[in-house]
This record gives C-alpha cells, structure tokens and sequence, in this order.
C-alpha cells in the first residue's frame, strides 16, 4: 500500500504545481498592440506639436518624420529575388542618435566615428518579416516603391549619401512591448540618422 500512495501522492502535489504556474501565467497581462499604438501614438502626436511643428506626418505607420537634408546621391535601391523571397537590401554608413521621448539618449555613434550595417528585409509590405534592423529603420531607408512594389518608404526615392531625417516612431517600428538595453518596453523613440555613404 506504501508503494501506491508515494506515487499517487507525487502525481496529485505535480498537478497541483502545474495548476498553480498555469493560473499565474494566465493573470500576466496579455500585449494589446493597437492599445499601445494608440497610446504611442498620443504622445508622439504632443511631443511632436511641443517640439517640432514643421514634421510630416505618414498616417498609414503613424510615424512622424523631417527631411533634414535631401542628400547629394542617386542610389539606384532595388530588390534581391532569390529563391525563397523578393528581399530589399541596402549597407548604409551612419552616424545617429536615439533617443527616448523624455530626451534621454539611449545609444549614438560616437563623435567622428560612423557604424555600418546592412538592412535585409522581406518586402512584406506594412512589416518588414525577417528584418536585420528595427521596422523604423526600414521605412526610414526604403523608397515608397521599387516598380509596381510598395514598400512603405517615406520618401519617394530612399536615403541617398548626405540625407539627413528625423524619425519619431510608435514602439510597433522599434522594440514594441520588449525593453532592450535602456530602451523600456513600450517606448515610442527618436531618431536622427545621417546618411555617410550607401552601398
């Protein structure tokens, strides 16, 4: 009889863990995505008409933005087909700034210093499905088409060498509801990013 309770006994106090962690799991609050938009979106809207009344806005991302510099390139952006995906790639050279919207600075490149990197995206219109960089970053460098190809670009031609832009972009185009480094979860940011060279 010893031998049955040991087992039935360690089978009802597992299910009463499992009971337990399952009911904690269940009380975390569930991510609202267009909740948060919306939110992202009020306080972009009074940062925005506090700080800076000559931006423009793009409705369909609901980021705001300013063209700081047209830039002297003409970069020719265009699409990689490989046999998977239609891929939108470019390797810009930068210098940037990121910020919170409270002005804290969260990372920069430093002075006289640029950082390189390259942009590899799905052309999934609206979200960028296998991005090497945050969704903001994409719209920021992409042209709003290539051909018959919409790619939610904020400019009709991309960035070109020596453009300049201001972005200011609901958490949804950053880190949405994950908090990286000093970026808190749910942090609509700011970004200035200048344009050294693209390749």
């Amino acid at each position: 009889m010893k031998k049955l309770l040991s087992p039935l006994f360690l089978g009802i106090a597992a299910l009463a863990l499992f009971t337990v962690s399952c009911s904690k799991s269940e009380d975390a609050p569930v991510y609202d995505a267009e909740g948060q938009f919306k939110t992202d979106s009020t306080l972009l809207k009074n940062y925005v008409d506090s700080k800076y009344p000559n931006a423009q806005y793009d409705s369909e991302k609901g980021i705001w933005y300013e063209i700081l510099a047209e830039g002297t390139g003409n970069y020719q952006y265009k699409i990689v087909d490989t046999l998977n995906a239609k891929l939108f790639k470019v390797q810009p050279t930068v210098k940037y700034t990121g910020r919170l919207l409270n002005g804290s600075i969260f990372d920069q490149t430093e002075t006289d210093k640029t950082a390189s990197f390259e942009i590899l995206t799905n052309t999934g219109y609206y979200y960028p499905f296998e991005s090497t960089i945050i969704p903001a970053w994409t719209f920021a460098f992409a042209p709003k088409k290539i051909g018959d190809l919409k790619l939610g670009g904020l400019t009709e031609k991309g960035l070109q060498k020596g453009s300049k832009i201001h972005i200011m972009v609901p958490s949804k185009w950053g880190y949405a509801n994950r908090a990286m480094g000093k970026i808190p979860a749910n942090s609509p940011l700011d970004f200035v990013i200048e344009v050294v060279d693209i390749k």
